[in-house]
């Protein structure tokens, strides 16, 4: 009984010590199902965005947050001190351009055509070289890509890629690329909200090579007691199992 009493009194000290702080913390974010997207309301909603409240309301600060295209957020991230981030792709890349708080999902990917392209599938990443991929500007996939000498990329702007899903697979539709780059869990969805049915797409391979951590980020230069304050509210976040029950409801492995 003592030890419960001193593990419980530890955890409160914890939690006060890490609301003593407290502040207004900018954020910057992107519309990405499920993690970030916006209901029927016009609220933003998602797993992640559900998971950043939390550590809020455990830090007691207020979230300021500004849904951006990708590679607008990404810059404001690296170029303003005390500034959230979330979520980021963590890659060997990028690992010293932010101060990483933690991971909250790893994103499995596919690419994806149409089933009527004559795109063949292939487990060798060189054997799309010839065709025409639609990446996020300044997104993982677009950088690991672009590092291992891509050309054909399409780079889709703000308007095509901070929407919806479904504006992945208008890039095929509209002929603007043979291949889009996605989870399936993302594809079903968007497929649906196109009222098309789920054959309309083939995977044609699984881009092992462009998997990420989806992570929670400040710029650089943040204050380090910010970023430890998120450290250790994440890792409270999990140890005490409220983590987990979050990505049930969202359907996050």
């Amino acid at each position: 009984m003592k030890l419960q009493v001193l593990a419980l009194l530890a955890v409160l000290l914890t939690m006060l010590n890490i609301k003593a702080q407290s502040a207004e913390i900018n954020v910057v974010t992107e519309l990405f199902y499920p993690y970030q997207q916006v209901d029927e309301d016009n609220q933003l909603k998602g797993y992640s965005v559900e998971v950043v409240e939390q550590l809020a309301r455990m830090t007691g600060d207020a979230l300021d947050i500004q849904i951006l295209p990708w590679a607008v957020a990404y810059q404001v991230a690296l170029e303003t001190p005390d500034t959230m981030i979330f979520s980021i792709g963590r890659t060997p890349e990028r690992e010293a351009l932010f101060a990483w708080v933690g991971s909250l999902a790893t994103e499995s990917l596919h690419f994806w055509a149409l089933s009527q392209s004559g795109v063949i599938e292939s487990d060798s990443l060189s054997d799309f070289r010839q065709y025409r991929i639609a990446v996020v500007k300044e997104a993982t996939t677009h950088q690991l890509l672009r590092a291992s000498g891509f050309e054909k990329l399409y780079i889709m702007g703000g308007s095509e890629s901070n929407v919806s899903e479904a504006n992945r697979i208008n890039m095929l539709i509209k002929n603007r690329a043979d291949i889009i780059i996605a989870a399936e869990t993302a594809m079903l969805p968007a497929l649906k909200q196109l009222r098309l049915p789920a054959t309309y797409l083939v995977r044609v391979h699984r881009a092992r090579e462009l998997d990420s951590e989806l992570s929670l980020a400040f710029s650089k230069d943040s204050n380090p007691v910010l970023v430890g304050r998120y450290r250790e509210a994440l890792l409270q976040l999990r140890e005490s199992g409220q983590m987990q029950q979050i990505q049930a409801r969202w359907g996050i492995n």
